[in-house]
């Protein structure tokens, strides 16, 4: 996260000429980026308690509960009334991550209350990463707020851990592979995904999430050579199915305008 923040800030030092360390003179912009890279830092905290109290599929399932935090902030304080449709795509991506997480073996789940409760936890905190910064974005763009919220969040976990003290051996290799984590497994996607918010309301990005595991699948499939099995494409087939009902016109937009 600290090497994610530093990249985009450095990017828009160098490419749009401007001192980024200006952004956090304003004291609005400050509260809401260390309240962003708060959440960040506790979405993620949660998200790794939940599966160390029970499992990676629990706490990746419990996770897709998201978008209906987001949904019921719009309806509590934004006065959105949630359509039909939201509801639909959100079970749907719950079942599709369910099937592909359980490859349709549901007994090596552990829905202990520990595990389901910190994974619940993670996923409020996540509902907040779309909808928190969105005013924060409007006065200092995306890239800024991703940069400086990577960093807020990289510079408090080092409250809790020494990130010298991993006795990681570093070399050419370990350095390309941070590098690559970095910039297409953190930058990239954080930008993409809070970038979508100018397009979409925060719900449905929240939605078009749940292509993550559906991702990492395929490209298991494409690159290590393992298979499908009939769980797996059913929950493919629910998740890409969301895709096309958050896209089908009808009479209530769900674009960013009506947010």
């Amino acid at each position: 996260m600290i090497g994610a923040g530093v990249i985009l800030l450095a990017f828009i030092a160098f490419t749009q000429r401007r001192n980024p360390f200006r952004d956090l003179l304003n004291s609005r912009n400050f509260r809401d980026l260390a309240v962003y890279g708060s959440s960040i830092l506790a979405m993620q905290y949660s998200f790794f308690v939940a599966i160390d109290v029970s499992n990676a599929g629990t706490a990746t399932i419990m996770v897709g509960f998201g978008p209906l935090f987001i949904i019921a902030y719009s309806f509590l304080f934004k006065g959105r009334r949630p359509i039909f449709r939201e509801f639909l795509c959100v079970f749907l991506a719950f079942v599709g991550i369910a099937f592909i997480i359980t490859k349709g073996n549901f007994t090596g789940l552990d829905l202990s209350w520990k595990g389901s409760f910190w994974g619940i936890v993670s996923a409020a905190f996540g509902a907040v990463n779309p909808v928190q910064p969105r005013s924060v974005m409007d006065r200092i763009g995306v890239t800024s707020v991703v940069g400086w919220g990577m960093l807020i969040e990289g510079l408090l976990s080092c409250l809790f851990i020494n990130p010298f003290a991993s006795g990681i051996t570093w070399n050419l290799t370990t350095f390309l592979c941070s590098l690559f984590l970095i910039v297409f497994g953190t930058v990239v996607p954080f930008c993409c995904y809070l970038k979508s918010t100018d397009y979409i309301i925060p719900s449905a990005s929240a939605i078009l999430n749940s292509f993550e595991p559906l991702s990492a699948v395929v490209l298991s499939v494409l690159i290590l050579g393992t298979s499908f099995n009939v769980w797996e494409v059913l929950g493919g087939l629910a998740i890409i199915s969301n895709m096309v009902i958050l896209s089908w016109p009808t009479g209530k937009s769900i674009t960013a305008t009506g947010r």
